[in-house]
């Protein structure tokens, strides 16, 4: 079931127990404008950049090393509290509502996406900044031997049909999944 249809549910719900209440015409509940507050798209889910650091540098090292860098997309599905009304999200340690700001919606620090493909770009500016040589985002598996066969998959010298930014994203996990575990 998705956002829209537990609205559409829990309004109905609502217009039902008003018109049993009382006899007269029941009012309709306002349902609120998208720029006075929150109301998810019909499609339901919308997306978070997020960028992390695995690993720091030491302070009086002599080689300092820069910070290696994960990206993800989270996809976030919004559930209305029947409570206050508001629409909200558990990240696995609080509930957060989104906010509205000049030039959208924002969850937290983080800007909220309608679509994959705005979380990608965002992905893919944060990547030009940071230096990193990936140039598309991939939901690459957690699994060690799974990353292995992605990568002697599309290796480029084996197979001239290979998928190069795939090659590298697998290359670039591995190295950081490795980084993470020592």
């Amino acid at each position: 079931m998705t956002n829209a249809q537990r609205r559409a549910a829990w309004l109905a719900r609502q217009a039902k127990e008003d018109s049993s209440g009382n006899g007269s015409k029941p009012e309709p509940t306002p349902i609120p404008t998208p720029s006075s507050a929150f109301c998810p798209h019909e499609a339901g889910a919308y997306y978070l950049a997020t960028v992390g650091t695995v690993g720091t540098f030491k302070m009086f090292a002599r080689d300092l090393k820069p910070p290696v860098y994960t990206y993800g997309i989270t996809t976030v599905r919004f559930e209305l509290n029947p409570e206050t009304g508001k629409w909200i999200w558990f990240d696995g340690e609080k509930y957060q509502s989104p906010r509205k700001t000049q030039d959208g919606w924002r969850l937290g620090s983080r800007r909220l996406h309608d679509t994959r493909e705005g979380a990608e770009a965002e992905l893919q500016r944060e990547m030009a900044k940071n230096g990193d040589r990936v140039t598309k985002v991939h939901d690459l598996p957690d699994d060690m031997t799974a990353l292995k066969k992605i990568r002697s998959a599309h290796h480029p010298d084996r197979n001239p049909d290979a998928d190069c930014d795939l090659y590298q994203a697998v290359v670039e996990k591995l190295d950081r999944m490795r980084t993470a575990t020592q």
